[in-house]
């Protein structure tokens, strides 16, 4: 065999034959780091709800991250009191870009009874922006979940008060 011959015959098999096909798996799943900022602690007690139950997160693509160096999004739920300001704010700057921010229940969103006064700062939209705001006093894990996916499918309306 002529080298010419054996170099057509290698390239043809190590060279796809067609058009280039997108790849099948898609990309990681959306990770979301959770702090409970004051409150009764309902909603967290929902959100670690559907973290250990069986709600098929990885097929909705959700996941929990145990850092916020390795999140995507950062989950708070209940009013912000102002010894757990640092702490939202310090996962808030932990987190890498493009980062956002969702809101669970009615205290995360507005501080619902808990209103501004020498302990609490209320929710989270009177001091940053929200992308996402999941009502409820508490939301279900189905609730959270349904709020997520909607978060993360194009051209539907998103979670919102």
């Amino acid at each position: 065999m002529s080298i010419v011959l054996m170099r057509a015959l290698f390239t043809s098999l190590v060279t796809p034959a067609g058009p280039v096909l997108p790849p099948v798996v898609s990309r990681s799943p959306l990770a979301f780091f959770h702090v409970d900022s004051g409150g009764c602690e309902a909603c967290g007690l929902e959100v670690e709800a559907l973290m250990t139950g069986n709600y098929g997160l990885a097929e909705a693509g959700v996941a929990f991250a145990n850092t916020p160096r390795t999140a995507d999004m950062l989950l708070v739920t209940g009013a912000c009191s102002r010894m757990m300001a640092p702490v939202v704010k310090a996962a808030w700057a932990a987190m890498p870009e493009p980062k956002g921010l969702l809101a669970v229940g009615t205290c995360a969103i507005d501080g619902g009874p808990f209103s501004n006064n020498y302990a609490v700062l209320g929710g989270l939209q009177a001091h940053a922006s929200v992308d996402c705001a999941i009502p409820g006093c508490p939301p279900s894990p189905d609730a959270i979940l349904d709020g997520i996916i909607r978060l993360l499918s194009p051209g539907t309306p998103r979670p919102a008060v």
